[in-house]
Parts: structure tokens; C-alpha cells; sequence
């Protein structure tokens, strides 16, 4: 078996409901942590949505964590009002570089026949 060591890793956490919203509300100056890639960058995994951190393979164990304490810091400081556990952060290899492009902003599921302002 071959290792591939240009390969990269995204930590991060799957955007539920709560997240979404807490994202959605998020003051400007807190939405510059996820509209881009220089702090977190929301990715795709078929029809679910996450949002971390890119990072290059080959790292040391005591690296992964700090990742992982960083994502949730970051996380946490976005979105006051949702749980963030430390063991709700995942590890996936990064499948094609289309997907470090920007996404579509966040939006509301249709969810019933109302009118919000969003």
C-alpha cells in the first residue's frame, strides 16, 4: 500500500440546522471566519454541507489536535448560542480541489408555506 503525501485533510464540523442558523446570524465581522478559506472553508460531501479547516497532509498527532481545538475555537466564537464538541469534529481526505472553492452562501430549507424575512 502506497501513501500519498500531497494528499489534504479537512477537520470540521457537519452544518446542521442550529449551525446554519447561527452561521445565517452571524455579524459581519464574525462571517469573515467562513466566507473565504484563510480561517474555515465550507465544503460538500454529497447533500451535507461542512465547514473547517483545510490542511496539508503528513502532520504529527499533537498537530491534529491543535486543529481540532482550533476549528471548535473558531466555531465557538461564530455561534455563542450552539454546542460545539470537541467530538464533533471529523477528519476526511479532501477528494478534488473543486470543492476549496467557495460555496453558495447558506440558505433556508423551505420548511412550510410561510413568508420569513430573512
Amino acid at each position: 500500500m502506497n501513501l500519498d503525501k500531497s494528499g489534504r485533510l479537512f477537520f470540521g464540523c457537519k452544518i446542521d440546522s442550529k449551525l446554519r442558523d447561527a452561521m445565517e446570524q452571524a455579524t459581519p465581522s464574525k462571517k469573515r471566519y467562513f466566507e473565504g478559506t484563510e480561517f474555515l472553508t465550507i465544503c460538500t460531501a454529497g447533500e451535507e454541507r461542512w465547514i473547517g479547516k483545510i490542511v496539508d497532509g503528513g502532520m504529527t498527532a499533537s498537530t491534529t489536535e491543535d486543529i481540532q481545538r482550533n476549528v471548535v475555537s473558531i466555531l465557538r466564537n461564530i455561534t455563542t448560542n450552539v454546542r460545539i464538541s470537541p467530538s464533533s469534529v471529523k477528519v476526511f481526505v479532501v477528494a478534488a480541489e473543486r470543492e476549496l472553492e467557495p460555496q453558495e452562501p447558506l440558505e433556508r430549507e423551505s420548511r412550510g408555506p410561510y413568508i420569513a424575512n430573512y
